[in-house]
């Protein structure tokens, strides 16, 4: 097939492998089987895709009435890749334990679509990367081990994901889909495939655009809660009610209202650092965004001196409840939850600490960081000295 003919494909009913099925990749496998015949996700861990074939997923974003009925087929064996039209790579992108990006998953997930690609597919990539990464990185492995070539061989593009964990208004069918494409028939052929299954569809004049907007959207998010966190701390020194004064300062008509509080998660924690990367390979300083990066890291101890000022020493067998244990309310996402590490604090000064979360499952807490979510069915906070909310770094207190 000629890639000028896949665009007459694209409007019938091309063959899809979404590459990835966690919390991007599953909700587009799953609207791709709406409306097209032959759909499969495919997830390198077995688990995984055996639950998901069960009607469980374990993030808890979608129920067995929409598993069970679904269209589409849930593969784990690399050789159900054969003969797609269009591979779309939704796989994390996460940074090692020096803040650096770590890419082995995307090429990982690069080489395998290398080894089963044919002549007029389309590979679109979605996992989050630093501006260039898909034109620098994952092009050229993807001609070395196809053979093929990118224009003359085969389409390539960028989606940046939008996925919102926990939010059910702003899902893949109501958003406004950013496409790129290397070329303009991969742009084409890209933006008809996404006005299947969404609204709206804003093309990007390049990759490398595309590629900095996504990252541009999650580091605007982080600077302004820095800000919001700095004000937090100096506010709650000075004895002044944040919430109190947010409330008053978003009566001014251009008041843009965003709140303190721990920031986790796989994106707005994580994407700067690919900015930063890039900008430092270029010889280029970011310190604003750097700065923000340190402020939102370091929270977690302005929180705990706060917990211990309202304490006050001795802090041995005091109690605390924290209430949330995911990266933000009403997901059980983990990923880079910083509640862990406050609960170690107080505890190497005695302070007994409970944790609770009700969406987040007891396997979950205990294999991810030995917390035992057991311990409380059901919350009273007089049983309490202070209930914290890390969401917002609001503290209660009890007598």
């Amino acid at each position: 097939m000629r890639t000028e003919e896949l665009m007459l494909k694209t409007k019938c009913s091309p063959k899809i492998a979404v590459i990835g099925c966690g919390y991007v990749g599953l909700p587009l496998f799953i609207e791709f089987s709406k409306v097209l015949d032959d759909v499969v996700g495919f997830d390198v861990d077995q688990g995984r895709i055996t639950a998901l074939r069960g009607g469980v997923d374990c993030n808890g974003e979608f129920g067995d009435k929409i598993l069970l009925n679904l269209t589409g087929r849930l593969e784990s064996d690399a050789s159900e890749l054969m003969d797609r039209d269009v591979y779309i790579i939704t796989v994390p992108t996460p940074v090692n334990e020096n803040n650096k990006p770590d890419l082995s998953c995307l090429l990982s997930a690069t080489r395998l679509v290398g080894e089963v690609m044919k002549t007029g597919t389309c590979v679109v990539y979605e996992s989050t990367v630093y501006p260039g990464c898909i034109r620098e990185v994952c092009l050229p492995l993807l001609e070395q081990v196809s053979g093929l070539k990118v224009g003359s061989d085969f389409l390539l593009g960028f989606s940046p994901e939008r996925i919102n964990p926990g939010d059910k208004q702003h899902t893949i069918s109501t958003i406004v889909k950013v496409v790129s494409g290397i070329d303009e028939k991969s742009l084409v052929n890209i933006s008809n495939l996404y006005k299947l299954i969404v609204r709206d569809v804003c093309l990007s004049s390049s990759i490398e655009v595309a590629e900095a907007a996504k990252l541009l959207e999650n580091i605007q998010r982080d600077v302004n809660i820095a800000l919001m966190n700095e004000i937090w701390s100096c506010l709650t020194r000075l004895d002044i009610s944040t919430d109190e004064v947010l409330r008053v300062a978003s009566t001014k008509w251009n008041f843009i209202k965003f709140h303190p509080g721990l920031v986790g998660g796989h994106c707005i924690a994580v994407d700067p650092y690919y900015l930063i990367e890039k900008a430092q390979e270029k010889g280029i300083v970011l310190p604003l965004v750097k700065q923000a990066r340190v402020t939102n890291e370091s929270i977690i101890f302005s929180l705990y001196r706060r917990i211990l000022q309202i304490l006050q020493f001795p802090y041995e067998g005091k109690r605390v409840l924290i209430k949330g244990l995911s990266f933000k309310p009403n997901v059980t996402d983990l990923r880079n939850s910083k509640v862990p590490a406050l609960k170690i604090l107080l505890e190497e000064v005695g302070v007994l600490v409970d944790v609770y979360d009700p969406l987040v499952s007891r396997e979950q807490a205990k294999e991810a960081f030995n917390i035992d979510l057991s311990r409380i069915e059901e919350v009273s906070s007089v049983d309490y000295n202070l209930v914290v909310s890390p969401y917002d770094l609001s503290i209660t207190t009890n007598p």
